[in-house]
């Protein structure tokens, strides 16, 4: 298991995830929401969000999620750690309940939910235990709970892109982000069952997910992947010009093998893993 956050370097994440999401909510919406719906239908199927179900929904952005679980019949609570993409999510989809807090510490009561869903929250966590057993404490006895986070690089090549070109060029990352943190541990599918075999879940399952996503060109994925991406652009925007530039070529040139008529077709891959609160 990674070493552990200290307290000091969880509140240094937490305030830099805070305020990069609220910076970035705008950008994300328009650039990446779309690549992160594609776990939307998976996730809510993994805990049976069908009419009735009152569904807490981890990490909400801008409330994608909320609103197809509403759609199905579901009674949907939204929360997110950046009052930005909160103040986003309720323009955007009025009539859900949405709310700013910290996946530690639930805005709700003991047993208050019977599914609770997390859309590709685990790796800006920094404590990820303490946020499923947070999750099961405001979950009822038998409710289902389901995370999604994305697979390896070579297989998730959004980020993996932009992460092979930092490597290449050798750029360092900014102290910003604490060093203990690896927003990659659970892209190890054998990580991602231990943390929800080791939060007490029953009948865990780990299910494989890919698609295919449509960007413009090398630009479009460029811009894009900075005014969306809270942790891999903090790998480039804090770098000098000459640096920037370099990681920029270097990610032309690994993102042409993905050229079509159409623009950049990059695979996306990720995994659900789900389970059920025993009781």
């Amino acid at each position: 298991m990674p070493a552990r956050l200290s307290p000091e370097d969880a509140a240094r994440l937490r305030d830099y995830e805070r305020r990069r999401h609220d910076e970035l909510a705008e950008g994300y919406q328009r650039f990446f929401a779309p690549v992160t719906a594609l776990a939307i239908g998976p996730l809510l199927e993994a805990v049976s969000a069908g009419p009735g179900v009152r569904l807490l929904d981890v990490a909400a952005g801008a409330g994608a999620l909320s609103a197809e679980a509403a759609r199905r019949g579901a009674r949907p609570i939204g929360v997110d750690l950046s009052p930005r993409m909160v103040e986003l999510a309720r323009s955007r989809h009025p009539g859900i309940d949405f709310r700013v807090g910290e996946v530690e510490q639930l805005p709700l009561g003991d047993g208050a939910v019977d599914a609770v869903a997390c859309a590709f929250g685990l790796g800006h966590f920094p404590y990820p235990e303490a946020a499923v057993a947070e999750c099961l404490r405001v979950l009822a006895p038998g409710g289902r709970v389901a995370f999604s986070w994305w697979d390896a690089s070579e297989r998730q090549r959004i980020q993996g892109l932009f992460r092979e070109a930092v490597a290449e060029v050798g750029a360092e990352a900014p102290p910003l982000v604490p060093k203990g943190h690896s927003s990659l541990r659970f892209c190890d599918p054998g990580e991602l069952r231990r943390l929800l075999e080791g939060a007490g879940l029953a009948e865990v399952t780990i299910a494989e997910h890919g698609a295919t996503h449509l960007v413009a060109d090398v630009d479009a994925l460029w811009q894009g992947g900075l005014g969306s991406l809270a942790l891999t652009s903090s790998l480039i925007v804090f770098q000098d010009a000459a640096t920037q530039a370099a990681i920029r070529a270097a990610l032309e040139r690994r993102a042409a093998p993905y050229r079509t008529p159409e623009g950049l077709r990059l695979p996306i891959a990720f995994r659900v893993g789900a389970g059920r609160k025993p009781g």
